[in-house]
């Protein structure tokens, strides 16, 4: 029988957990029954089926909960008052299969430190709270420094960037920073894509480009505060407003996209909208964005440019705390395990609400595939996406498990104080000191009641014994009541210029408010409203800066004034001044941050960088169709003036692709789901299409006849028939129906019929109505049922297709399920081309796998485990022999129809291609038409010139490979000679060699060579040596 392992992560409104102390624990042998008063004591909903892997529950309030599972685990959250995730996992098996499941690279997790605790044990609780804080400190040891320079990457390209951020003013206010960074000290066009809101705020205040993507902050700051941590309350779903949130996110979908390819925000202007206008053309070569913005990496997918995410609270899985939106209560598995799995959980819920969205986005605007929810969690963590944490390492440091992709920077402070003149009646009230000073400021959170949450904080100061200074923020406190002698109402006052002259702070927790909090060295009490609040507040809490956080629900007089007291305490100002010390030591966070996205970006090898082969100082856009030749707009705009390529010629260049695993996770789910997709949508659309249709058939003639009786009425019930003709000469009425389109009637009578007397008949007056047409009527009838139809035979004429490509991916995939992490990320497959070229690496790459995982993963599980780890090598390496070897005959057909499917879809819809392709062409033109005379005639003399040496160094390649027969060929297929044209030196000096006679596999780079990602040589010193040792 096997033994089952639980964790049972249940904890009340208020409790700990979000933060790397995690307060919550577990007690004897089982989790505490909570009490019976618990509003949590719902009815939990019905398992999924067993061969379900991931199966969200549809229930009245399937916004608040989720339940996964399958024979393997079993996992069910529920969201708290707080807004917090509540997770509960019961792992059947202990082979971590939940983490694998979710794509998750679990071979990156560390050992536990020392085996669970024994369930039953009577000192649980102290034993389990004692190996999480040990696993803790030992797990967050700071990097060593990378070593990057910013002159390693001279002559810097100057490149487009998005900022791409939804949030609140503080939300905002760090990138502001970052921004005018990368513009004015490394000469970036940086363009901020955030809410209308802020558009005076960042244009008036950091001089950055701005791009206005819909939403309102102060809706989404009142949303949040009512629905904390994103989950919507029953309420919330009968008022409506998920609808609105849910359509206001899909708006700003669209506008980050636009803010990626268009000059413009301003959609009146069409000429700048189709980069015919005055502005400057604008494309996205990378992108900055923080994870709430969602659409950023499928941006950067369409786009194939790279992305750097930046953000304020831990967003990448670790085994040192949980997801700050997480509340775990641990039992007897490995806590690290607990900690680490909570972070796919809550991206899984979070998907569930927006899921749907996200991929209409994908499919209509950006003409991607779906995400399926397999794996939609864990997304940016297992491409790796480039991470910067925008906090103090001194406060939270960086956990070992965490890669060199994540870096974290230090606090980013906005310079205010320096231009700010502080009112006369601020001024008398500071100079006061009869009583200390404490600032009471909530930012930009609105809630419900302001004036009863107002007398609160009045009572709370008359209580405490001091002087306050309250913001009014976006909540309106302070209403129009009277105000307390020991109380000043404040208005917009920069922080960085009125903390230092406080005693103590009570803040919302957010980040912005916090670290300059910290940074001047102030108690701060944190009430926490939602995100990433309750976390600071663990944080400030656990370095005794401040009392621990309490909820604003539960915020009273008395703990208001409990916490102010404590943030007086010689304990608390000593903490916080050590804190301020080491601060002060990290050095500025935005340099650092700006220093990481840098050293994240391929400018200096290895090969392929982003630069343009002939003119180093600029960003690549373009590459010569069959060849490694990469082009700049300005580049290629010559070449093409001056006749020696044409843009037909020249492809769009990616950069860096994003394509992650896709499809099912097993055969078998494969087969159901694809059978399931086919079935539904040949039994349905027809028939819906049809019902449809008559529905609207029917509404049209009742609408026709409704006007005949109306007009019928006017003729015999006005007694004078000029009235009649008055009433309807030249007149139009418009009637609609609910759902169909407006019915334009158009009444006429002629002079002979208005003489007729009032015994002009019905039908008489009826004639001269005219609606539309009863052929059209049919006609449209018709024309829904043919759509209907002809999407029915689509989906059976596809059927084929998706059966062939599900069964594909889902043998391709299966041995992630196992732990196998040896599988490859799929080839991105937009075209016939390269489909078949998915089609060939999956059957060549899939037999190679297969045989060579008989050995290398038994080696590996011995290296690291001893003879478990051998066991377990063995095991996957066979079962990867059966299944690699089936998705390599799979793979060719179904990929290959797949490239068909994707290439006529292509060319009958509508892609982003084409307006990318006019954007960097119209790009390039502008720069070439804003070069003076002299340095123009100059540069078309060097790019002319260069790109001659390309096309000679290609001809003696081909020509080599031709001479030395199968050798050859066989050194040009599977050698990279990217490198070899990566700058017009080095192709030079490759064609030397070639010429006097050196073989080409001594110039190019073996695949193996790929791995070694930063060499202490560069890759162009090495090539550059070799000719010289031919002998």
């Amino acid at each position: 029988m096997r033994r089952r392992k639980k964790v049972r992560a249940r904890s009340r409104p208020g409790s700990g957990g979000g933060g790397g102390g995690g307060s919550g624990s577990g007690s004897g042998g089982r989790p505490e029954r909570e009490p019976e008063a618990d509003t949590d004591r719902d009815v939990a909903p019905q398992l999924p089926p067993k061969n379900s892997l991931l199966d969200v529950v549809d229930t009245d309030d399937r916004y608040r909960r989720f339940l996964v599972g399958n024979e393997n685990y079993q996992t069910k959250g529920r969201i708290k008052k707080d807004g917090r995730l509540r997770i509960t996992v019961d792992e059947t098996r202990g082979t971590g299969y939940i983490a694998k499941a979710l794509g998750a690279a679990v071979s990156r997790m560390k050992p536990p430190l020392s085996p669970p605790a024994v369930c039953g044990g009577p000192g649980k609780k102290t034993r389990q709270q004692q190996q999480q804080q040990q696993q803790q400190q030992q797990l967050q040891s700071t990097p060593a420094e990378s070593g990057f320079k910013m002159e390693d990457l001279d002559p810097l390209p100057r490149l487009n960037i998005v900022i791409m951020v939804i949030g609140s003013r503080g939300d905002v206010q760090p990138f502001l920073k970052i921004g005018k960074m990368l513009k004015e000290d490394y000469g970036h066009r940086v363009r901020i894509a955030t809410h209308p809101t802020f558009r005076d705020y960042v244009e008036r205040d950091s001089g950055l480009e701005f791009f206005s993507v819909g939403g309102d902050p102060s809706e989404l700051m009142a949303f949040m505060v009512k629905n904390p941590g994103m989950i919507p309350t029953l309420e919330t779903v009968r008022a409506g407003d998920i609808g609105k949130r849910r359509a206001a996110m899909a708006a700003m979908f669209q506008g980050f996209w636009r803010a990626c390819v268009q000059a413009t925000d301003d959609e009146a202007d069409a000429q700048n909208l189709k980069m015919l206008g005055a502005k400057e053309p604008f494309v996205a070569d990378a992108i900055i964005a923080n994870p709430p913005s969602f659409a950023h990496v499928h941006c950067a997918e369409a786009l194939g440019i790279p992305l750097h995410l930046m953000f304020t609270f831990p967003y990448s899985p670790t085994q040192a705390f949980p997801h700050p939106l997480a509340s775990i209560k641990r039992s007897n598995v490995d806590p690290g395990y607990t900690n680490f799995i909570s972070y796919p959980m809550v991206e899984m819920m979070v998907w569930q609400g927006l899921g749907d969205l996200i991929n209409d986005f994908r499919v209509k605007t950006l003409a991607l595939d779906p995400v399926s929810t397999l794996w939609a969690p864990g997304t940016t963590y297992r491409l790796r996406v480039p991470f910067t944490y925008l906090w103090s390492p001194g406060l939270v440091p960086k956990p070992r498990d965490w890669g060199d992709n994540i870096d974290i920077s230090g606090f980013v402070y906005l310079d205010l104080a320096s231009t700010y003149r502080p009112p006369a009646e601020l001024e008398a009230f500071l100079a006061d000191r009869s009583k200390p000073i404490v600032y009471i400021g909530f930012g930009s959170i609105v809630v419900d009641d302001a004036d009863k949450f107002t007398d609160m904080i009045f009572e709370a100061v008359r209580k405490a014994g001091v002087r306050a200074l309250v913001s009014r923020g976006w909540g309106g406190f302070g209403g129009d009541g009277g105000t307390p002698g020991d109380v000043l109402m404040l208005g917009n006052s920069p922080h960085d210029w009125l903390f230092p002259r406080v005693d103590a702070c009570v803040i919302h927790g957010g980040a912005g408010t916090t670290a300059i909090a910290l940074k001047t060295g102030r108690p701060t009490m944190v009430v926490p409203f939602f995100g990433d609040q309750h976390f600071w507040g663990n944080m400030v809490s656990n370095a005794k800066v401040g009392p621990e956080p309490v909820h604003h629900r539960s915020l009273t007089a008395d703990k208001l004034a409990d916490g102010i007291a404590y943030c007086l305490t010689r304990e608390a100002r000593d903490a916080a001044a050590k804190i301020a010390e080491d601060i002060a030591l990290e050095g500025d966070g935005a340099t650092n941050a700006v220093l990481s996205f840098h050293r994240h970006l391929n400018l200096a090898g290895p090969a392929p960088s982003m630069r343009c082969s002939i003119l180093k100082d600029q960003v690549a856009a373009w590459q010569v169709r069959g060849t490694d030749v990469k082009l700049s707009p300005l580049a290629a705009d010559i070449l093409v003036d001056t006749g020696v390529t044409s843009w037909r010629k020249l492809r769009l260049l990616r950069h860096t692709e994003w394509n992650d695993f896709a499809g099912p996770g097993g055969p078998f789910t494969a087969v159901a789901g694809s059978l399931g997709h086919t079935a539904r949508t040949v039994g349905l659309v027809a028939p819906l299409k049809l019902a449809k249709s008559s529905k609207k058939y029917k509404r049209r003639l009742a609408e026709k006849r409704r006007k005949r009786l109306s007009g019928s009425t006017i003729a015999t019930t006005t007694d004078d028939p000029a009235t009649v003709a008055g009433h309807v000469r030249n007149s139009t009425t418009t009637a609609s129906s609910a759902g169909s389109t407006a019915v334009t009637a158009t009444t006429t009578t002629t002079a002979a019929g208005a003489g007729a007397g009032t015994g002009a008949g019905a039908g008489e007056v009826g004639e001269d109505i005219t609606l539309v047409p009863t052929w059209d009527i049919h006609g449209e009838f018709i024309g829904d049922v043919t759509l209907g139809v002809g999407k029915t035979a689509s989906a059976l004429a596809m059927a084929p297709v998706d059966l062939s490509v599900a069964l594909a991916q889902g043998f391709h995939n299966a041995p992630r399920l196992y732990g196998d992490d040896t599988v490859r990320r799929p080839v991105r497959i937009t075209g016939i081309q390269s489909g078949l070229e998915a089609a060939g690496k999956e059957f060549v790459y899939g037999v190679y796998d297969a045989f060579s995982g008989l050995v290398v993963l038994p080696y590996r599980g011995a290296r690291d485990d001893g003879l478990v780890g051998f066991t377990k090598g063995a095991g996957m390496g066979f079962m990867g022999l059966m299944v690699k070897n089936v998705a390599a005959v799979l793979g060719p057909l179904g990929y290959t129809l797949k490239g068909l499917a994707k290439q006529v879809e292509r060319s009958s819809t509508k892609s982003p291609t084409a307006l990318i392709r006019r954007a960097r062409i119209a790009q390039g033109q502008r720069a070439t038409h804003d070069l003076p005379p002299d340095e123009r005639e100059a540069l078309v003399e060097e790019v002319v010139a260069g790109r001659y040496v390309m096309k000679a160094l290609g001809e003696a390649i081909a020509a080599d490979a031709q001479k030395r027969g199968i050798a050859g060929r066989w050194d040009r297929f599977f050698g990279d000679v990217a490198p070899l044209f990566e700058d017009v030196q080095v192709a030079q000096g490759a064609l030397d060699a070639l010429r006097r006679g050196v073989p080409l596999d001594v110039l190019v780079r073996r695949p193996a060579v790929r791995s070694h990602h930063r060499s202490s040589v560069s890759w162009r010193d090495r090539l550059r040596a070799r000719p010289c040792d031919d002998k």
